[in-house]
């Protein structure tokens, strides 16, 4: 049976109360508890800031593709006049979307929202035959219309409406004894059809000692300066403040001196004034009560535990969440003898009369005044408190699911197709207002990425930097050859969509013209349309673009919102590792865009070091991600034939290569910058050459940032053609002849993320002299010989050294050195990206795919 839980009961404002901490806690108890049976969780994109939390509180618990968001248009809020055509329009799109996803049952955490926010519920507006149950928290305002409903024209006729759509439920799960009776009671519900669930709470309200300074902190925060009674859970009339106000205004003189009445959680200011007048016309100082406003959970729990008294006094209640924490928190708890809250307490010398300030005040003296009854009160609330049980409502709600199912057998599944051209009839029929045309293109948008046409998985690979320019750069061979590579061999169940970032319209589109020309295929008539997406697709930050990345950031965090993993390559941290080598603002840069990065699913390194110093930088710098970041690496590949390689040789490239094969040569490989180490090589080898040593230095790559005078020194350099080669923006061809005609490959590089040439020279079994640091340790093993020499004259000797082994045919060998293909490299990512091996995953996972 598949089950789909509308969740905006813990999106809404709701969300700071209980009915949204009911709403997740019970859905986050029915996965737990669903056996075979398939769980789909369903939010509002309308509501985007409430998404994220709520798909890490499902983390590990449930696949986040199991977690759905729908689009609509907004603003929908029935508060506001003019949004009549948006919200009825949202209501056939929320349902159709549902109906999408082939229910067996529907199940609506909160119906009555939608009020003051862009919440959008209903019940079989769109005519189907999937039977739907809904929460019954209350029925408040309905009983008590002359406090609720009476005095604001606007809210009664919403109430109404969603009162009349809880009627067309098939179902209902009340969340205590006194609310199902109500619902027969007053709505004439079907007995049959309506559940006692019961509620619970969550496990941050348990009695625990706490830390003395956490709770000095915490009353200090609030200015609690005394001991304190407690009262939390809303400012409403029905949670008769006023009432309790004036309760503790009549408690003896040395108590009152004693204690401060402390009110917890989100208060509306007008109410909050409108208590404090009360307080004063009762003859209590200011100092004489708090008001915490929003406090999180935890901050809840240690109030609740410190606390000498907890008192409930509401005159109505749906269940009367607050008590249950209370009592869970070893707090002594008294409360009202009205509606549910009995059910919590449990025990008749705990209550009072809600309507009788000398009853409240009198209980409270009891409690504060004898602390036997007090202990006894704070045990019994501990006790109380196990008998209800998340995993127990859960239970009940499945069976009552799975009851409800069997009973409407008359259930049919529609097609996606139809689903759509229903809906778009729908919306066709709305007579409630006039739409704009924004209403109408937005709408039209919301239908086509609610219901995506393309079926299969998407793995999108961003090759902006591609696109635009390739800098043949060691980065854009990466780039190139991966690509190359996933497109010959996509992985099973995906399309392999490169795709680049729209600079004029925020997005992405499928790179369609590019990847013509790439694969020389025809197509000179296809566009680049905008990408669609649907949970499930997986988008691969393949280039290194850090201003693209951080100029998308809203629109890849609304795809990861619905269900798109987001994942990056990272080649390095050297503008944090060595800033010193880097134009300055270099290093800020990388981390705003490692910090962008954080905001998504992980990344992948080329090399255990990379994810080594990642992982490390994250634990340091990003402290309040909600879901893991995962960090993984893979080694790149070294066949150049494999990379898509350019042509092209220079006019006199075969007299440079003939050259080079008469005296030993040296080559260096990789764009000229400071951490790269070419002024070291040149100046050793000044020193070789002034000592006779007739041997070429060739050095292939292009000028970069803060090298103009070595690059000077390059341009003028005596031995320039001579010994010295200077060979800027080769071809792929060209270094391929370069490899074969040189006898040894320099890498004097004082950072890398990986070292690409230490496996192209491995490749074409040309020994290796590398500077001694991790990644090339990582990278070539044993197979190569390394320096540590920070100066000219001791890079000298190093090299002598090496000639000699050579000579004798004693070096270390590149031969034998293990290396990846381009395609094996792909593997390693795919297996990275789509596999169930996790490599380094907020962990020191030794292990590579």
């Amino acid at each position: 049976m598949r089950i789909v839980i509308d969740l905006q009961g813990a999106q809404t404002e709701s969300r700071y109360r209980g009915i949204g901490r009911y709403s997740l806690s019970l859905a986050k108890a029915i996965v737990r508890n669903s056996g075979e049976h398939d769980i789909i969780i369903v939010l509002s994109g309308l509501l985007p800031d409430t998404i994220e939390p709520i798909r890490a509180s499902f983390d590990g618990l449930l696949p986040q593709d199991n977690i759905r968001v729908w689009d609509a248009v907004v603003p929908c809020r029935e508060i506001e006049p003019g949004n009549a055509w948006r919200r009825e329009a949202a209501e056939y799109i929320r349902e159709a979307f549902i109906e999408s996803l082939e229910p067996d049952v529907i199940y609506v955490s909160s119906l009555i929202e939608g009020y003051v926010d862009d919440a959008v519920t209903s019940v079989k507006k769109m005519d189907t035959r999937v039977p739907t149950v809904v929460t019954l928290f209350d029925l408040i305002p309905f009983v008590n219309p002359e406090k609720y409903l009476d005095r604001d024209k606007s809210y009664k006729g919403f109430y109404s409406r969603k009162i009349e759509s809880l009627r067309q439920a098939d179902g209902w799960l009340a969340i205590s004894e006194a609310t199902l009776k109500e619902g027969i009671k007053f709505l004439s519900l079907d007995r049959d059809n309506i559940v006692n669930i019961s509620t619970a709470c969550d496990s941050v309200f348990h009695a625990a000692m706490r830390e003395g300074d956490e709770k000095a902190k915490l009353q200090s925060m609030h200015k609690i300066e005394r001991s304190f009674i407690l009262y939390s859970g809303g400012a409403d009339e029905r949670k008769n403040l006023h009432r309790l106000i004036r309760a503790f205004a009549k408690l003896p003189v040395p108590i009152k001196k004693k204690y401060q009445l402390v009110m917890a959680g989100k208060m509306p200011a007008t109410e909050i004034s409108l208590l404090e007048e009360t307080a004063k016309k009762s003859g209590l100082s200011k100092n004489d009560m708090v008001f915490t406003g929003y406090v999180t959970d935890h901050d809840l729990s240690i109030l609740y535990s410190t606390c000498d008294l907890f008192v409930f006094p509401s005159w109505h209640e749906g269940f009367g969440l607050p008590a249950l924490e209370a009592m869970s928190c070893g707090a002594a708890v008294i409360g009202s003898r009205a509606t549910s809250i009995p059910e919590v307490i449990g025990r008749s010398d705990a209550l009072f009369d809600p309507y009788d300030e000398t009853s409240i005040s009198k209980k409270i003296q009891e409690v504060i005044s004898n602390h036997e009854f007090r202990d006894e009160l704070s045990r019994w609330g501990i006790r109380r408190a196990k008998e209800f049980s998340w995993d127990y409502s859960a239970k009940q709600a499945i069976r009552f699911f799975e009851r409800v199912v069997q009973q409407l057998q008359d259930t049919r599944k529609i097609a996606t197709a139809d689903v759509v051209e229903a809906l778009k009839n729908r919306v066709k029929e709305i007579r409630s207002d006039k739409p704009t045309d924004s209403d109408l293109i937005r709408t039209a948008y919301a239908i086509s990425i609610n219901h995506p046409v393309k079926k299969e998985k998407q793995l999108f690979v961003d090759i902006s930097e591609l696109v635009n320019r390739d800098a043949r750069t060691g980065v854009q061979r990466v780039t190139r050859s991966l690509l190359s590579e996933l497109l010959r061999t996509p992985p099973a169940e995906y399309s392999i969509c490169p795709v680049y970032a729209d600079t004029v319209t925020c997005g992405y589109r499928y790179a369609t013209q590019f990847i013509n020309h790439f694969l020389n295929r025809d197509g000179q008539n296809d566009e680049d349309d905008a990408i669609e997406f649907k949970v499930g697709d997986v988008f691969l930050g393949l280039d290194l673009q850090h201003h693209v990345v951080e100029a998308q950031e809203n629109y890849l965090l609304a795809l990861r919102q619905r269900g798109v993993k987001i994942f990056f390559v990272v080649y390095d941290l050297l503008p944090i590792t060595l800033p010193e080598s880097f134009p300055v603002g270099s290093k800020e840069g990388h981390e705003r865009w490692l910090r962008v990065l954080s905001l998504y699913d992980g990344a992948f390194c080329i090399s255990k070091s990379v994810a080594d110093e990642l992982s490390g930088w994250m634990n340091e710098n990003i402290t309040d991600r909600q879901r893991p970041f995962s960090i993984k690496w893979f080694h790149l590949g070294a066949d150049i034939k494999s990379s898509i390689p350019s042509k092209g040789l220079d006019d006199n490239s075969e007299k440079v290569i003939e050259q080079l094969k008469r005296s030993y040569t040296f080559l260096m490989v990789g764009t000229v910058e400071p951490r790269k180490g070419q002024d070291q090589v040149l100046d050793a080898f000044d020193v070789l050459w002034s000592q006779g040593h007739r041997i070429n230095l060739v050095i292939v790559g292009k000028q970069g940032w803060m090298v103009d005078a070595l690059a000077e020194r390059l341009r003028k350099h005596p031995q320039r053609d001579k010994y010295l080669f200077w060979l800027e923006g080769v071809s792929d061809e060209y270094l391929e002849k370069l490899y074969e005609a040189s006898s040894c490959l320099i890498f004097a590089s004082r950072g890398e993320g990986f070292g690409l040439p230490l496996i192209e020279a491995a490749q074409y079994k040309l020994p290796i002299i590398a500077r001694d640091i991790p990644v090339f340790r990582e990278v070539a093993g044993e197979y190569a010989f390394y320096f540590s020499s920070v100066d000219s004259h001791g890079l000298a000797k190093e090299i002598t050294a090496w000639l000699e082994l050579y000579k004798a045919g004693n070096h270390a060998k590149s031969d034998k050195m293990p290396w990846l293909t381009w395609k094996q490299s792909a593997e390693q990512l795919k297996e990275a990206l789509l596999g169930s091996k996790t490599i380094n995953a907020n962990s020191r996972d030794e292990s590579a795919v």
